[in-house]
């Protein structure tokens, strides 16, 4: 398999993305074009911050793996599950293997080892997202190294790669994942691509997952 997009949130009038269908359509075709293969649509679940039509998710999915397929391009259903304080975490799993999470940015959340081992549990494996952005998190921290022991994966942004923020993890061989987490910029697959150039050992780590 070549490279997939891990991270976005495109499917039209589902959540925080900002894509008509006729733009998703053309979104596309820039993804087609930049030599990315595949796509991993993960529209927020239970975030305190975004509403997310879940009772329109599957059909327009469904739509959209039809629109994606005639160009070539292989899609998955995901989710990016918040986890805050439920009790018990659901997720759609990308590809029923991978679990996207996220958290609060200041503090972790409560008894989050225990909590995501329930997602282990299920035979998902966590993948953070953007996890250059949790301030109570670092490369070195013990915390990191508790999660990687647990088997969770870590997803930089694109963003994050070009301005260096997620340098430190880089440079430790800690990333697995570049993901555009792309709510509509149509640059972002060429830029995808690009940083992957950059970290072809992040690269190799991509295609390996599947």
């Amino acid at each position: 398999m070549g490279i997939c997009d891990m991270h976005c949130h495109l499917l039209p009038e589902i959540d925080d993305g900002y894509l008509s269908r006729e733009q998703f359509i053309r979104m596309l075709n820039f993804y087609q074009l930049s030599g990315v293969t595949a796509i991993a649509f993960t529209p927020h679940i239970y975030n305190p911050y975004v509403t997310t039509n879940t009772s329109m998710l599957r059909e327009t999915y469904q739509w959209a793996r039809k629109e994606a397929k005639a160009l070539g391009l292989q899609t998955y259903l995901g989710s990016e599950l918040f986890v805050g304080e439920q009790e018990t975490l659901k997720s759609i799993p990308i590809d029923g293997r991978f679990a996207l999470v996220e958290f609060g940015l200041s503090l972790p959340p409560p008894g989050l080892l225990e909590r995501l081992q329930q997602l282990v549990n299920m035979h998902y494996r966590p993948l953070i997202a953007h996890v250059e952005r949790y301030l109570w998190l670092n490369p070195k921290s013990a915390m990191l190294q508790r999660l990687r022991s647990l088997g969770c994966l870590l997803q930089t942004n694109v963003e994050a790669v070009e301005s260096e923020l997620s340098l430190p993890y880089l440079e430790l061989g800690l990333i697995d994942v570049i993901a555009t987490d792309n709510h509509g910029d149509e640059t972002l697959p060429a830029r995808l691509m690009d940083a992957i150039e950059k970290w072809p050992s992040v690269g190799r780590n991509m295609q390996n997952l599947w």
